[in-house]
């Protein structure tokens, strides 16, 4: 026994006297699995991917045409309850049925819509890819929408949305995305109360008969899958999903602004401000995404990063300081943010905007852009080890129109970045002269630290313009 506990302490003071970690251990080769890809006659575009590592196989649908913001004008928020309820009955199987034959089958099946469109995920293991195809296709084509579920859903989203109102996270970001995206689809973010109680199940059934669509779709498979056999049983499940019309493309310009604009949602009482810092930047396959991605990284989107160390570790302002780069299909926008003591608003506004300016006009380090490129194909490579993970960046290549050799190009690209992209990258996004800044707090605790930054415009939490 006492020669076990000296070995232990020998480690422990052994481990405790090496002053810095191992290094990295060398890059394995990316073994990404052939991808077929196919098309329906009705205009389905089909991706496979065997990955027999277990017996299983994961699905991901999407639909280009049903976004958030689809149909906002007449039917505003109907995407999300259209995609919430979806599997909770079709016109020959209860909610019940499909529960029941999901755990049958060892399966899941969800949806969900974002600002570029809905998916459907499923899984189930692969001996039961006929029936997993089978439930996939009936909820597509006749989902029923019970008065029960619909119901249940508008009363579920109305109380989502009033604590929404009371949450500064939901109102800092409702009040970037409009101000960043203007008129664009993309600076819709939630319905009113009025219009989720008017939707009824015939205006859901026809949102799905109509931007449910197969032409403006695709259907990625990654698992334990025949290519062949695998596809026959989609033709099967599929082929008869009728095409539709696809509707026109929303892709208005975003506003631009000559000045810094200051976009504040007033909360007496708030004891601290939620601050976000944004522009609009780039779509997901822009040239600059790779840099811009990186840049990111080493500003403020990991846990390394300077903003962090500057606003947390330094300064103590906050626990957890961010930054972004959300890259969408259409265009993005390029975010930096914290939430602070109310004390403390004027100084972080200060920091953060020191920062991106220092990314602006100063190389990064030889040692920032080695770790950030570690951490981005580090992640990369644990993302591709499963199957769903897979499924999923596949989906992106299809979702946002991507090269179809962006995932083998992924680490290389990455790789030959330089200091000087990083720097021309943030020169450019990194906009610290016409940035939105939105403020959630109390304007009378901080107005007189807010104020230097920028012209105000003052907001209630319901988004209504007020005056100071």
């Amino acid at each position: 026994m006492k020669t076990l506990i000296a070995i232990i302490l020998f480690a422990v003071t052994a481990f405790a006297q090496q002053k810095t970690p191992p290094p990295p251990g060398a890059e394995r080769p990316l073994n990404l699995p052939k991808i077929t890809e196919k098309k329906l006659s009705n205009g389905l575009t089909v991706v496979l991917a065997p990955l027999p590592n277990v017996p299983k196989i994961s699905s991901i649908l999407t639909f280009r045409s049903a976004t958030t913001a689809t149909d906002r004008n007449a039917h505003p928020g109907i995407a999300q309850i259209a995609a919430g309820i979806a599997n909770e009955g079709t016109d020959t199987r209860t909610s019940k049925q499909i529960k029941e034959e999901l755990r049958s089958i060892g399966g899941t099946l969800a949806l969900g819509s974002d600002t570029d469109s809905t998916t459907m995920t499923a899984s189930a293991l692969s001996e039961f890819s006929t029936r997993l195809f089978d439930l996939m296709s009936d909820v597509t084509q006749h989902p029923s929408f019970p008065e029960t579920e619909v119901k249940l859903a508008q009363e579920n989203t109305i109380q989502q949305i009033r604590a929404g109102r009371a949450s500064p996270a939901f109102l800092a970001n409702e009040r970037l995305q409009k101000a960043i995206f203007g008129n664009h689809p993309y600076s819709f973010v939630v319905a009113d109360e009025k219009s989720i109680s008017a939707l009824t199940p015939n205006d859901l059934r026809a949102f799905v008969t109509k931007y449910y669509i197969p032409n403006a779709a695709h259907l990625i498979v990654v698992g334990d899958i025949d290519v062949d056999k695998t596809f026959a049983e989609i033709e099967k499940a599929f082929g008869s999903w009728k095409s539709g019309t696809v509707p026109p493309d929303e892709n208005p310009p975003v506003p631009t602004r000559d000045k810094r604009q200051i976009y504040f949602v007033n909360r007496p009482g708030s004891i601290q401000s939620a601050i976000y810092i944004g522009n609009a930047s780039i779509p997901r396959k822009d040239k600059d995404y790779f840099a811009l991605r990186t840049a990111d990284t080493i500003y403020g989107g990991s846990f390394y990063s300077r903003l962090t160390r500057n606003i947390r570790e330094t300064k103590g302002y906050t626990y957890a300081p961010t930054s972004y780069s959300d890259t969408r299909a259409k265009t993005g926008a390029y975010v930096a943010g914290a939430f602070v003591r109310n004390e403390v608003t004027g100084p972080t506004l200060l920091e953060i905007f020191y920062e991106l300016d220092r990314m602006r006009v100063l190389p990064v380090t030889d040692e920032e852009l080695s770790a950030a490129k570690q951490f981005s194909t580090g992640n990369f490579s644990v993302e591709l080890a499963s199957q769903f993970g897979l499924a999923g960046r596949i989906n992106t290549v299809y979702t946002y129109d991507l090269d179809k050799n962006f995932i083998t190009d992924f680490r290389p690209k990455i790789e030959a970045l330089t200091a000087a992209d990083i720097q021309k990258a943030a020169a450019k996004y990194f906009d610290t002269y016409r940035a939105a800044i939105v403020i959630v707090g109390d304007w009378d605790k901080v107005k007189d630290q807010v104020t230097p930054f920028g012209e105000v415009t003052m907001y209630d939490a319901e988004g209504n313009v007020i005056t100071k």
